[in-house]
């Protein structure tokens, strides 16, 4: 048996519809997406199989680069060499990389995040949409070392927020005209220093149940979009499974083990 780990993304897509510019995907999304892709990035080689259901869509990639490539194979137990018979324009799809993206949870499980540039660049070549993927973070910590700007802040009041603050309650009454909000989202660019002490003070009101449902939106250093959520989630996802005589791990047994560990 060998642990394969899967890393918990947000993915989104551009909408085409008036309103949010970036929705969840649905079935719809991947419904005239191929069952049997080829894919070419970076000089690598990608098969790609997808499987469509109701709850799920499952892509499994095969992939592999021609180089780097030597003349001679060398037999493991007596270090005997021949000539390698594989050609530079021939490849073995030795590797792989396994997405499923859950309708109900609206996640992405992936178990290659290096690859998950090259999952962009295949749906937007094959459905002809911008899709992006969101690193999601449950600790207030780590989101702040990686923020680097903050540009959306969601969450639900249980109590009045405003209500021991008259300050920010005057300041809530002139901006919308009223003090009771039963959702109140902002939507603005700042830098990480600017707003970081109002980002841990809302996290401290959600930890003292004055507020629910705290999502927060922003970019690292490297421009990858970045989501702080209080929501229940896994950020990791550690299965077993076995690998046949290749070295390749069964897809099956992947699929299955993935979907009790989203569902228990």
């Amino acid at each position: 048996m060998a642990e394969v780990q899967f890393s918990v993304m947000q993915l989104i897509e551009e909408s085409a519809n008036s309103g949010d510019r970036f929705v969840f995907p649905t079935q719809n999304t991947f419904a005239t997406i191929e069952n049997d892709i080829k894919f070419n990035d970076n000089q690598t080689l990608f098969e790609i199989t997808v499987e469509k259901t109701e709850e799920y869509t499952f892509f499994v990639f095969n992939f592999g680069n021609p180089t780097p490539r030597d003349e001679k194979l060398t037999n493991i137990h007596t270090g005997e060499k021949r000539e390698n018979s594989r050609t530079i324009t021939e490849v073995e799809l030795n590797n792989q990389a396994f997405f499923l993206y859950h309708y109900k949870k609206k996640l992405l499980y992936l178990s290659n995040s290096q690859k998950k540039t090259t999952f962009e660049r295949m749906l937007k070549e094959k459905l002809n949409i911008d899709f992006k993927l969101k690193t999601l973070f449950k600790n207030i910590d780590d989101f702040l070392h990686t923020l680097k700007e903050c540009n959306r802040i969601n969450f639900s009041h249980i109590n009045d927020l405003f209500s021991d603050d008259s300050t920010k309650k005057q300041a809530l009454v002139d901006l919308t005209g009223t003090d009771a909000p039963n959702e109140f989202t902002i939507t603005a660019k700042y830098s990480e220093h600017k707003i970081e002490n109002f980002i841990r003070n809302l996290s401290q009101e959600k930890s003292d149940n004055k507020i629910s449902s705290l999502i927060i939106n922003g970019i690292d250093e490297n421009g990858f979009g970045i989501v702080y959520n209080t929501e229940s989630f896994q950020q990791k996802i550690k299965i077993d499974c076995t690998k046949d005589e290749n070295g390749k791990f069964d897809i099956t047994e992947i699929k299955e083990n993935l979907l009790k560990a989203i569902n228990q």
